[in-house]
């Protein structure tokens, strides 16, 4: 059932960071819309109580109406006399029962319908002011990381520039993870440096001109970052300097007669301008929008003077605008430096070119801790927004729901009150009742989502982007799949691998309603915000993190993980396929329909598809055979929650007629055998050591990147069998049974051997062995089992006393395999 807290959401594009300002402020103005529905129940209330007051008053003048003495005041004995003063009796009692119900409507309907209506609209408008607070600050710290991005960018971009030549082998064998790379473009619509770039030229020839204008600045000194920015263009004293140069010779100037005034010569129009810097700046310039906020900024700070009158800039043929003194006798930082040939030395003769390098690299380093400061910083900010936002539109849809049920009440009160007078008036009650009988809240609710919603909930994180690396070397969430499998040592990234182990371990002596509630359990998201946080900090995941963490925790963190994701676990290219499908279930078998199904996922990444196996396949076994009590719900809530995540399209909320996600997602469970398993594809890339590192980047890596880092070269040691052996003498003395099963793995399964029933009996021994247990040692080496290596990667529940845990320091169990 859709909600307000999955339903007003930004979504913004690929790429691009939510801003939070369209869905509170969507669901704001229905909030406002469901106010003045109040308002006018209220005026129709009271007009009716004002209608039935002034019939009750003529009512009881026409009963208190005298008798003519020519007429029934004359004849006392007559029937017809009798019946004439009923007519008056039913008058006076009808006056009365309309009297009785304008009081009523007062009392019962008006006055608490006012009381609510005013209470409820100070709380939507005090939360809403809370809430853009909030959004306001999120913003502001957003842009504070795009501008720390900026300039981190700048100083690695000066430090890669300043490297001396014998450097230059070292840094293509072992790139600087901070400034060695060259600066990436952001996607957020912020001021950026621009190269002055004459008309008619190409883009290529443009590009040239900036990176030899950024060299010629790198050898005379220090980088001149942005310090003019005019609307989101942001450039440089003497990119400015050539820029007004170009203006005052490229932009036609006209003779312009104002009345009395005279005439005055060379002056622009804002149409020329705005059109020369949309051909000039074709980047950041995009749109009549950006113009007139970069003519508002020179308008503004002084570089032109406009010819009539206001201060708003403006894009016509007939506004015309004046050079002031301020542009005309602007002068560059680099006035007078006419040498191209000067030598690279000369400006900085006092230092020589590796006390430069080293300076511009620690100015870098020291650009990129700010930056990722900022960057966690405003990932704490934005989960704490989310939840409030989540907390805001749980409350909101509550408060709309409760609004919707007064509204309904008091149409109810108004129904009682209405039955009251003659007969007439009853069948209007009657009518009204049919009309309280329609108002359906829940209904309502749906709709207005469906109508008004702007998206569902799809948080995006920020990643921290280093240059020479992967994000997933820092971070997990919000990485795609295919790198986070760079970083692994398992068939699947390490959270969802270590959280269904957890899950599955965890599991196995659980009733059938315990494990149900596993993955169908809601948790608070302030909770799963904790774990994710603190599992985001590095690329590494062990149980010993998970298990201080309850398991419908751990899953939910695991369906955010999903969530999270780049990419929907079922590609986006599949959905149409899929919907085809579906649509035609009826006319085709169900073998027909899973292997078509079944064809269409061959075709998906190798790390979608070890993921969706590993996932389902959990799922599948928890959820049991036919005969499992509860079966049938566990899966239908299992669909519904994961089906829209894995299936995760570009629509925003739609109509809700769309089952094709849940169906989807319900076949893979019940289904698992026909569909996924026994898909096999080969790994494409495997997991290779990061590259040598310095003592200066292991000081700013954070404490789990470094860990990770250590693990992935122990990782790779296992890959030597020659190693193999060392590795295995690291492990703990006191398992005795456990380096026996480990040698016995290393060789062949007998022929006569049986292979193992089921994952729980190798899970089981693999316990009795890390227990110490003599049996199942020598049962284990009498065997000849050789998948111990695959247990062993998933037992990390004991760590060592340096920290690091069994699936990342046993390296001849890995060795073997």
């Amino acid at each position: 059932m859709l909600k307000f807290e999955n339903a007003f959401w930004d979504n913004p594009g690929p790429g691009q960071q939510p801003r939070y300002e369209r869905g509170p402020q969507c669901l704001f103005e229905k909030l406002e819309q469901g106010s003045v529905e109040c308002d006018e129940l209220l005026a129709f209330f009271r007009e009716r109580a004002a209608i039935e007051e002034a019939y009750s008053a003529s009512l009881h003048r026409l009963a208190e109406r005298k008798l003519a003495a020519g007429g029934f005041g004359r004849d006392e004995g007559a029937t017809l006399k009798t019946a004439f003063r009923g007519l008056l009796s039913e008058c006076v009692m009808l006056a009365e029962a309309h009297a009785d119900l304008a009081v009523e409507l007062q009392s019962s309907v008006i006055v608490p319908l006012r009381n609510f209506s005013a209470e409820h609209r100070a709380r939507v408008h005090a939360a809403w002011k809370m809430t853009d607070d909030a959004i306001r600050r999120a913003a502001a710290e957003l842009a504070q990381v795009d501008r720390n991005h900026r300039v981190y960018t700048q100083k690695a971009a000066a430090a890669s520039a300043r490297r001396p030549p014998e450097d230059a082998d070292g840094a293509q064998q072992a790139p600087n993870a901070e400034a060695e790379v060259k600066p990436r473009i952001s996607t957020a619509a912020e001021p950026v440096i621009m190269g002055d770039a004459a008309p008619g030229r190409s883009t290529e020839e443009g590009a040239s001109a900036d990176v030899e204008l950024q060299r010629r600045q790198l050898a005379g000194g220090e980088l001149d970052v942005a310090s003019i920015v005019l609307g989101n263009v942001a450039l440089t004293r003497h990119e400015f300097h050539v820029m007004l140069q170009r203006m005052q010779t490229e932009v036609p100037q006209h003779d312009v007669k104002f009345g009395i005034l005279g005439t005055f010569r060379g002056l622009i129009s804002g149409e020329s301008l705005a059109g020369w810097w949309c051909v000039n700046y074709p980047t950041v310039v995009r749109s009549e929008a950006d113009a007139l906020a970069v003519g508002q900024s020179m308008l503004g700070q002084g570089y032109l003077r406009f010819m009539g009158r206001g201060s708003q800039f403006q894009s016509r043929s007939n506004a015309y605008y004046q050079w002031r003194k301020p542009a005309l006798e602007f002068q560059s930082d680099e006035e007078g430096d006419d040498s191209d040939n000067e030598p690279p030395s000369s400006a900085r003769s006092h230092l020589s070119e590796r006390a430069s390098y080293e300076r511009a690299q620690r100015d870098a380093t020291e650009a990129s801790r700010i930056y990722r400061d900022s960057v966690a910083r405003a990932e704490l900010v934005r989960t704490g927004l989310e939840e409030q936002l989540t907390n805001h539109l749980e409350t909101m849809e509550v408060w709309e729901l409760n609004r919707l049920m007064s509204v309904k009440s008091m149409l109810g009160e108004y129904a009682r009150i209405s039955k009251r007078p003659i007969e007439a008036v009853l069948a209007m009650g009657d009518r009204l009742e049919v009309y309280e009988e329609s108002v359906k809240p829940q209904q309502d609710i749906q709709w207005g989502i469906e109508n008004y919603g702007t998206g569902r909930f799809a948080p995006r994180p920020i990643l921290f982007r280093p240059f020479g690396r992967s994000p997933a070397e820092f971070q997990i969430f919000g990485v795609p799949l295919d790198e986070q499998l760079l970083v692994s040592h398992k068939d699947i990234p390490l959270l969802p691998a270590k959280a269904l182990s957890l899950i599955h371990k965890s599991a196995r002596a659980m009733a059938p309603e315990d494990r149900f509630q596993i993955w169908t359990k809601r948790v608070l998201l302030t909770h799963i915000h904790g774990l994710r946080n603190s599992l985001n900090r590095g690329p590494r995941v062990t149980l010993r993190q998970l298990r201080d963490f309850d398991l419908p925790t751990v899953a939910n963190v695991l369906v955010l993980y999903l969530l999270e994701l780049p990419l929907p676990l079922c590609p986006e290219e599949l959905h149409g396929p899929l919907r085809a499908v579906y649509s035609s279930r009826s006319e085709k078998s169900s073998e027909e329909t899973l292997r078509a199904i079944r064809t269409l996922l061959e075709g998906i990444s190798y790390a979608h598809l070890k993921t969706m196996q590993a996932l389902f396949g959990a799922l599948h076994e928890m959820a049991g055979d036919d005969a499992t009590p509860g079966r049938a719900d566990f899966v239908r809530a299992v669909s519904k929650r994961l089906g829209p995540i894995i299936m995760r399209g570009s629509e925003l909320v739609g109509a809700g007629a769309n089952r094709v996600p849940e169906s989807f997602t319900a076949d893979l469970i019940e289904s698992y055998d026909a569909i996924l398993a026994g898909m096999d594809p080969k790994r494409p890339v495997q997991p290779a050591p990061p590259p040598p590192k310095t003592a200066e980047d292991d000081a700013h890596l954070p404490v789990s990147a470094a860990a990770a880092s250590s693990s992935s070269s122990a990782v790779a040691a296992t890959a030597d069998p020659a190693g193999a052996p060392d590795a295995a003498s690291k492990r703990s003395s006191g398992a005795p049974a456990l380096a026996a099963s480990l040698s016995a793995s290393s060789l062949p399964r007998p022929a006569g051997a049986a292979p193992h029933a089921s994952f729980d009996e190798d899970e089981r021994l693999v316990d009795g062995i890390l227990e110490g247990t003599d049996e199942t040692a020598a049962a284990a080496a009498a065997a000849g089992e050789n998948n111990m290596d695959y247990f062993l990667k998933d037992e990390d529940d004991d760590d060592d006393d340096d920290g690091t845990d069994d699936d990342c320091s046993d390296g001849s169990a890995r060795g073997t395999k």
